[in-house]
């Protein structure tokens, strides 16, 4: 079977999937997606190992294994939450989420600055993207999925809710879109944990290096908008709540290292964000470079 067609056939499947979970009682979504999950940390022992190597250095070596579990099992609900959300009016899904430390992100937008809002791969980002998009204008930074069809099938998904959507692709400009939007006020939100374009800044985490984006650090420092790190949380009773921290600091990183300096405290606002729930980070691909 040749890989385009590989693609294809994946790509109904997962829209298949996408309308049955729709389709059935929201709890049996649930146990289907775990179930799945369950089965992919049996069977998938390249990424349950690093999974495992990923929590290692945040719960300990004893702990990591269960953790790890959590984690598919986590993820797993991400995608039954999210294929789900658009069932939902405003007002089931307001009474679904609640929020700390939102007055940073009304600050920005009062001022008229906008403001870098960036996530780990933690919870469900796409709870909180449809939060703010309903009360602020937001413009998300994604990756491009393959394959395409669930790509664009997400893509509507978040348009839905009133976000502008900037692919991150080859030939793209997503830094120029983002100054652009940033320009008028809009927030801009971004995933931001994983470096994908191999120019990623090192940084310490939990005692470890990894790379992260320049992106974040950058747009702030260009637009002379707060960087906000924050989440979404998933609860097992179909509920979110977003932790959003205070900007991190960048009017003293001036010359050739602010953007460094600046990605190492958001790594080190990202610490936080984890480590208070670990088995919701979903990152399935080795994460430390000193290995």
């Amino acid at each position: 079977m040749s890989g385009s067609l590989r693609l294809k056939l994946e790509g109904v499947g997962w829209l298949a999937a996408w309308r049955l979970t729709r389709a059935v009682p929201e709890r049996w979504a649930y146990a289907g997606f775990e179930r799945l999950a369950a089965r992919s940390f049996r069977k998938n022992e390249r990424r349950r190992r690093a999974v495992i190597a990923n929590l290692e250095p945040i719960v300990g070596r004893d702990r990591a294994e269960a953790c790890a579990r959590e984690a598919f099992r986590t993820y797993g609900r991400y995608w039954a939450e999210t294929f789900r959300m658009q069932d939902l009016s405003r007002e089931q899904f307001d009474a679904r989420f609640s929020v700390e430390g939102i007055e940073h992100i009304a600050r920005a937008h009062d001022a008229g600055t906008g403001a870098v809002l960036a996530a780990p791969h933690l919870g469900n980002w796409d709870a909180g993207g449809r939060w703010v998009a309903e009360r602020w204008p937001l413009a998300a930074v994604v990756e491009v999925l393959r394959p395409r069809m669930l790509f664009d099938r997400f893509v509507a998904h978040r348009e839905s809710f009133g976000m502008t959507i900037i692919p991150m692709e080859r030939d793209g400009d997503a830094g120029g879109r983002c100054l652009e939007q940033l320009a008028t006020g809009t927030l801009v939100a971004l995933v931001a944990d994983r470096d994908l374009s191999g120019r990623g800044v090192e940084v310490k985490m939990f005692g470890r290096t990894t790379m992260m984006p320049p992106g974040p650090a950058v747009l702030a420092l260009r637009a002379g908008a707060p960087l906000i790190p924050a989440t979404i949380y998933q609860r097992d009773d179909g509920t979110w709540w977003a932790w959003v921290l205070e900007p991190v600091k960048t009017d003293d990183a001036g010359g050739a290292d602010g953007v460094a300096v600046v990605t190492q405290r958001l790594a080190e606002a990202f610490e936080r964000l984890i480590a208070r729930a670990p088995e919701q980070w979903h990152v399935f691909s080795p994460y430390w470079t000193d290995r």
